[in-house]
């Protein structure tokens, strides 16, 4: 529950108080939350790592407050005289001397809060992907802000009421999309910017656009690029005492263990049984390169009894990942910061661009080419692609008919809104990217992230500008088979490109084009008996890290009865825009067999614990 909280009072001479707001943060944390006159700061951290992140200048003019980090503060060398070792120290120096914008050639992933007494102005900053949220409520002049919605609802003033239309987006999109909250009046602030409120008019300005460039590089050449950019970013993002690693069998994760330096690495895998497959392959990648394993066995029915805490860590944003947070608590004994390769599959490997698939035999490839796109893509075209929610005909049923075409219109026209400037650009296919990364802690996938936040500090090496910069001047077609990628992983290690990918079984640097025949036989093979699947424990376990939820929801007694409880208190989690009906027959016909509705399902469990435990109302 790391993060930043706070208020800013119309008077600048009222006494404001964060006591209300202190109290909804959940034990185990480190709480800064003095009182102030006209305005307020606080923060939460780490009980491991809980300094480093409030600041204020000798005259007392200005406070910042600051979360997340910092890697590089080699473009801010002129203000050596100045504490400029965190988010904080560094927003402090550049206020006093008015350059709050040259912010943008920060290499972060954070957020701050800044009060200048004189001015009784709050500035707010969100880093260049927003990794951080700040969600913000104003009226009269007042301002109320945090990271957390579940500590902003610690105001009295702020009313728990759902705002209709980011409930459809949650229900089809498993996400939400540019400025909107779940909660009605309460607006989440965009990626790269400063919002200066106060008794000025208030002002907010980009300091950094996501834009691609042309590449400069030809595909190996960029990925000698590549393998130097990520052994520098896990070299600057390695801050904590003890550094661990989230392993799997994939790829991503193999990458940030190969540039690092030998024995430096902590490396923990998760599965849901001790012989998967998976585990396994994260073991003999960690003994690759002697790093310290561990296995984080989770077993199916354990994710339960933590669903309520997740979705007060993730703000009901996204279907609650139960799995992490059952995990991560073992993680943080033994580390105070996670390394992990999220975001390198949707960023340098287009795991989210529309590519071409193959079906046949019951099985679906994902081929390494893109597939048609309309020469002006809309809004429309994109979330039709990229919805990961359940299918449109579910959404229908489960949303009342009489408020449903306004609403999905309404959606459409917001994905459109918010991804004009890329839609509009000379290379469209970037809004299929741009969807994720116009805001990174909007998306769906970043729920394991929230629940390894909650526990230690997050690092991301996909984020770092240097890697980023390599992304932004690689084309859609170079993302999307993945051969960069490949290359690099070779000259980082080619004893690791030979093992194989959890995710196929087959060679880690395989070309895609050959790899996609090698999965449509494999399918063939499977369909005529003629090649075995791996055996699993139960039919609720599966082969990968993650269970199968579909049969979870079915056969385990407990999260059957959660599902039973849920379907008798449907009216309160309708919020206006629910058809209980609907929705109870979706249940049904999962619970019997008849249908799987597993997604829908996971992210029912989700708007139960949000509503019940945020005191939502319609």
């Amino acid at each position: 529950m790391i993060g930043l909280f706070g208020k800013l009072s119309a008077n600048t001479g009222a006494p404001v108080s964060l006591a209300a707001m202190a109290r909804r943060v959940r034990s185990g944390y480190a709480v800064d939350a003095p009182d102030g006159t006209g305005a307020a700061l606080g923060r939460v951290a780490h009980l491991a790592s809980p300094g480093g992140g409030r600041a204020t200048d000798a005259e007392q003019r200005f406070t910042c407050v600051s979360t997340g980090a910092i890697y590089d503060f080699a473009p801010f060398k002129d203000l050596a005289a100045d504490d400029v070792t965190s988010p904080a120290g560094l927003v402090l120096a550049l206020a006093k001397r008015r350059e709050l914008d040259r912010i943008k050639s920060a290499n972060g992933q954070f957020a701050a809060a800044l009060y200048d007494r004189d001015a009784h102005r709050l500035t707010l900053i969100t880093d260049r992907l927003g990794t951080f949220a700040l969600h913000v409520w104003q009226r009269d002049g007042e301002v109320v802000f945090a990271t957390h919605t579940y500590v902003l609802l610690g105001d009295e003033r702020i009313a728990p009421r759902a705002d209709p239309a980011v409930v459809l987006q949650l229900l089809a999109m498993q996400r939400t999309i540019g400025q909107v909250s779940p909660i009605n009046g309460v607006r989440a602030l965009p990626a790269a910017t400063i919002a200066e409120l106060g008794r000025h008019p208030p002002r907010e300005r980009k300091y950094w656009r996501l834009e691609w460039r042309k590449p400069d590089f030809t595909v190996t050449e960029g990925a000698g690029l590549l393998a130097g950019a990520l052994r520098n970013a896990v070299a600057r993002q390695s801050r904590g005492r003890q550094n661990g690693l989230l392993l799997s069998g994939g790829i991503d994760s193999r990458l940030i263990l190969g540039v690092a330096e030998r024995g430096s690495l902590d490396c923990w895998t998760t599965s849901s049984y001790e012989t998967n497959p998976e585990l396994a392959l994260a073991r003999q990648v960690a003994n690759l390169f002697s790093a310290r394993h561990t296995a984080a066995v989770v077993a199916p029915q354990d994710m339960l009894p933590l669903v309520d805490e997740t979705a007060i860590e993730s703000d009901g944003l996204y279907p609650v990942s139960t799995q992490f947070s059952v995990f991560m608590p073992r993680v943080r004994e033994a580390c105070d910061t996670v390394l992990t390769g999220h975001g390198l599959d949707y960023t340098l490997r287009g795991y989210y661009l529309p590519a071409r698939f193959f079906a046949a035999a019951g099985s679906r490839t994902r081929l390494p080419m893109l597939r048609p796109i309309p020469t002006r893509p809309t809004g429309a075209d994109v979330l039709s692609n990229l919805r990961q929610g359940p299918p449109l005909e579910t959404v229908r049923r489960i949303i009342r008919q009489d408020c449903f075409g306004a609403l999905w219109q309404g959606l459409e026209k917001s994905m459109h809104e918010v991804l004009e400037p890329w839609l509009d650009s000379p290379e469209p296919l970037n809004a299929w990217d741009a969807f994720i990364l116009h805001c990174v802690s909007k998306h769906y996938a970043f729920t394991g992230m929230m629940s390894v936040r909650a526990a230690c500090d997050l690092a991301m090496p996909s984020f770092d500008n240097e890697v980023f910069d390599i992304y932004l001047r690689m084309p859609p077609r170079w993302r999307v088979n993945a051969r960069l990628v490949q290359k690099a992983m070779r000259l980082i290690s080619p004893e690791m490109a030979n093992l194989p990918n959890a995710n196929t079984h087959f060679r880690a640097d395989l070309p895609l084009a050959l790899e996609a025949p090698m999965l449509i036989g494999r399918a063939g093979l499977r369909r005529l008996g003629l090649a075995a699947r791996d055996r699993l424990p139960t039919a609720m376990h599966s082969a990968g890290s993650w269970q199968n939820i579909s049969a979870l929801y079915r056969e385990d007694p407990g999260h059957r009865q959660r599902f039973t409880e849920i379907r008798g208190r449907l009216d309160a989690l309708c919020l206006g825009v629910i058809d209980p009906d609907g929705l109870a027959r979706c249940i049904d016909e999962h619970l019997d067999g008849r249908a799987k509705h597993d997604k829908l399902l996971r992210q029912l469990l989700t708007h139960d614990a949000w509503v019940r435990r945020f005191g939502v109302t319609a």
